[in-house]
């Protein structure tokens, strides 16, 4: 971190303004001005608002909004904006009146600090500190809207600007995440199913979320319902929340406790399949009574490892072990579609639950989803309406981009499918799809009609189903996919089809768009089908001729590592009770102690030389306060040999343990290759690798480079293009880290046009930006400017004829090389950098021998 942020971040933490000589050491250069950069936790202004009701006051607002929804900020009021100079306020602040308006404004009062400052040398401003809203304060938002602000927008700071909040910026807004907790997961321990929504990317809905925040911070009351019709989107906002919390919900607390577990569980029996429409029967079901729910909640909850035990556990047992997990753990339940059961007369123990929350040691939460509203407590209960203005048309413009479809046109958008749909998110996107193969919107709509109560499901699927060439080969290959328990590879694949590798190739082409998920992240892709095309696939499989032989090929293909060996799951649980994996470090006594039960020299070879007691011992070595590196790789591999792959929070802790050896001799780089090429781990388990194996690279290029230039800039290259490979990962993800990745990327590449550009062999670098842009899954905007600078240069310097000469050739073709559209986020970005080699091209022509 820079030390202007960790300046403005102690005054934040301190919630107060420091001293004249800290304050203008901070923010002004060795000079006599004030820096011209403006960053995530500052802003200057050259004038304090005159009126308190103009544009003017409404976007300072707007400002504080943004800084009070993040980690706070500060903004400097009297510096010019060209001259850099303080002096520049002439208005008399009466801060009372504008703590009154900016409070009428906003409904709520957020914490603010002014100081007045005074120098001679920089010039008298006026500092307002925003600090950051608590936790059980909801989002800053207008209440009412001013000129071209709009009210009840979420506003956040992104870099030097402030932006309305989208999806990425939720772990910010809602979570308190921090900008620079980068790297691994920040979150809880917890257990979600795969996502139940058909977009990739979460769209709108963030008063919703605002008031399950709201709720979850600052109520008294431990359960809420979550209630709207069928196809609101009740479940895709409370998985939402849940995966927020999961991932980012470490800062967060329900009275004043760490939240510890989040997990979603589900009773839904049957489903609006979603882009289809139609009532499909769900395959796996969380819970259908209050022994199967209690027995899942105590399973995710890693209350035990014995599940044999688990199941056979009657009711009177569970509860009491549900009592003493509450006792100990700060929970977040999340129970979908409850009154499947209750509709019929079956209680899924809400009162015992109930009662266990208000009576338990430490707090805990329920959230209940279901469709009709819940009569015996309104008070304490959110309703989900359609989409809302903004939101819906946001949706179905993701529905199109989706589906691959135009989008509709405004009229048809606003009367005919909000009208149709009643503006429900899985009805909006049947109709989307349905124009996919339709050919028109007016067609899909009379469509939707005409087939109402048929499987919406099976005529999604069916037509590109019954569409697919190539005799059964294509069909298979999906059958096969809905065999594998995990992703495959093309090996796995080509293994139990038994066909050429250029049929599989083909097969893959033909079903890639519709049906395929394609996990690139590693350095092989992993292919796979997601829940609702499997579910479709699996109806349809033991219909197809060679289905019987692949089946039983597949069967005898799988490879499976569980914990059968109860004594090894009961010291998998005592590690983990001692050494839970959410926490970034251990106290020394407790790691000690676990590494005693790991090491005891009475376990048998039948514990021993169990892979998953193995990852355990590793897991314990790595935590101690000084880690055993030699007995955990050893561990490590050998479970890893035996194919069982530990869990990520364990490769991650081996990481940490390398990393922090202050050895550069290629361990995490071995470990974060292992998690890549991994199946057990899902895509933001390897997006999170890529990045820290980008800064390790990073980092041993920056070693190596006083002694071994070469070496050095090879670990800095191949750093550049896994940030430029987390960047785009992260962005497609609306990862709001992205935007660090970003600045990693630009950063790195700055340092490598720095190192080449005024080398005796420029052309080097032409060579390397080449290689870049045949690197796949990349985005190329972070080194626009990186690259335009260096191609400054190269016009600039009077470099001998011969290398003069010899350059200009290398850039010759580098422009083609680069101009791939899907590797730039931005058209103008890849023109500016063809305008600039072109110019460079020029400008080295023009020397004569």
């Amino acid at each position: 971190m820079r030390q202007i942020e960790k300046s403005i971040r102690k005054w934040l933490t301190d919630e107060d303004m420091p001293e004249a000589e800290s304050f203008y050491s901070a923010l002004t250069t060795e000079g006599k001005a004030f820096t011209s950069e403006e960053g995530q936790y500052w802003d200057f202004k050259d004038q304090w608002p005159f009126s308190l009701s103009d544009e003017y006051f409404a976007g300072i607002a707007r400002l504080i909004c943004a800084f009070g929804n993040g980690l706070g900020g500060v903004i400097v009021f009297g510096v010019h904006d060209k001259k850099r100079d303080g002096g520049h306020n002439k208005v008399l602040i009466n801060f009372d009146k504008f703590q009154q308006a900016l409070g009428q404004l906003l409904g709520a009062h957020p914490n603010l600090v002014l100081k007045n400052y005074s120098s001679e040398r920089y010039g008298d401003v006026n500092a307002l500190l925003v600090c950051a809203r608590q936790q059980n304060v909801s989002p800053y938002r207008f209440a009412k809207g001013i000129g071209k602000h709009k009210a009840d927008t979420f506003w956040v700071r992104a870099g030097h600007e402030v932006s309305e909040a989208t999806p990425s910026h939720f772990p910010i807004l809602f979570c308190r995440a921090d900008y620079e907790e980068f790297e691994g997961r920040s979150g809880v321990e917890g257990s979600l199913p795969p996502s139940p929504a058909v977009l990739k990317r979460f769209v709108g809905r963030t008063e919703v979320l605002d008031q399950l925040f709201h709720w979850l911070g600052s109520s008294d009351e431990p359960r809420t319902y979550l209630y709207g019709k069928g196809g609101s989107g009740k479940t895709t906002i409370a998985y939402e929340f849940a995966k927020l919390l999961k991932d980012h919900g470490q800062h967060l607390s329900i009275s004043g406790h760490s939240i510890e577990v989040v997990i979603f569980l589900s009773a839904k029996e049957k489903e609006l399949v979603p882009a289809t429409g139609s009532v499909a029967d769900v395959v796996n079901i969380d819970f259908s009574s209050e022994s199967e729910l209690l027995r899942k909640i105590l399973q995710y909850g890693n209350w035990t490892s014995d599940l044999e035990s688990l199941a056979t556990s009657q009711l009177t047992d569970l509860r009491s072990q549900l009592v003493q997990f509450l006792d100990l753990t700060s929970v977040v339940l999340i129970l979908d579609d409850v009154d499947t059961l209750t509709t019929k007369g079956i209680d899924p123990g809400s009162d015992f639950l109930y009662r266990c929350l208000c009576r338990s040691k430490v707090p805990s939460r329920v959230i209940y989803t279901l469709r009709n509203s819940p009569t015996q407590s309104l008070t304490n209960s959110i309703e989900v309406p359609g989409l809302q203005d903004g939101e819906y048309e946001l949706f179905v413009s993701e529905c199109a981009a989706q589906f691959s479809v135009q989008e509709p046109s405004r009229a048809f958008r606003d009367n005919v499918l909000a009208a149709v749909s009643e503006r429900r998110p899985l009805v909006v996107e049947n109709i989307v799809a349905l124009a996919r193969t339709a050919g028109s919107y007016d067609r899909a709509v009379e469509l939707f009609h005409q087939h109402a109560g048929d499987s919406i499901r099976e005529y999604v699927f069916l037509r590109e189903w019954e569409a697919l060439t190539g005799g059964n080969l294509s069909k298979l290959f999906l059958a096969a996919l809905a065999d594998f328990d995990v992703p495959a590879n093309f090996a796995d694949l080509q293994t139990v089809l038994q066909f050429e590798p250029s049929r599989v190739k083909d097969a893959i082409g033909m079903v890639r768009e519709m049906f395929l998920q394609v996990d690139e992240a590693g350095q092989e892709a992993l292919f796979s089908l997601a829940p609702l095309t499997k579910l479709f696939v699996s109806s349809r499989k033991r219909h197809l001729e060679g289905y019987s032989v692949l089946r039983e090929r597949i069967r005898a293909y799988k490879r499976t590592v569980e914990v059968s060996n109860p004594r090894v799951a009961a010291i998998a649980t005592q590690v983990e009770r001692l050494l839970p994996k959410r926490f970034p470090s251990h106290p020394p006594d407790r790691a000690n102690e676990a590494y005693r039960i790991v090491t005891d020299k009475n376990l048998p070879p039948l514990v021993t030389e169990n892979p998953v007691f193995k990852s355990t011992y590793a897991y314990v070595c790595v935590c101690l306060a000084r880690p055993h590196l030699i007995e955990a790789r050893e561990a490590f591999e050998y479970a890893l040999k035996m194919r069982h792959e530990p869990d990520f929070r364990y490769m991650n802790r081996w990481f940490d343990a390398e990393r922090n050896s202050g050895a550069h001799d290629g361990w995490t780089l071995k470990i974060a290759d292992l998690v890549l090429n991994g199946r057990r781990y899902d895509e933001q388990d390897k997006v999170t690798m890529i990045c820290l194996k980008a800064t390790s690279l990073y980092a041993r290029g920056k070693e190596r480079l006083p002694t071994d230039t070469i070496d050095g800039l090879k670990d800095l290259n191949d750093a550049l293009a896994l940030h430029l490979r987390a960047f785009k990962l992260l962005h497609v993800a609306a990862d709001y880290r992205a935007e660090r990745y970003e600045l990693f990327a630009r950063n790195t590449a700055f340092q490598v046009c720095q190192i080449l550009e005024r080398s005796e062999t420029p052309w080097e670098l032409v060579d390397r930006v080449k290689l870049l842009g045949e690197e796949r899954e990349i985005y190329l905007d972070p080194v626009e400017e990186p690259i335009t600078n260096s191609l400054l240069i190269f016009a600039k310097t009077p470099y001998r004829p011969e290398i003069a000469n010899r350059l200009r050739n290398r850039l010759r073709g580098l422009s083609e090389a680069l101009s791939d559209p899907d590797k730039w986020l931005s058209s103008s970005a890849l023109n500016r950098v063809k305008e600039g080699l072109a110019a460079a091209e020029k400008s080295l022509a023009a020397r004569r021998p």
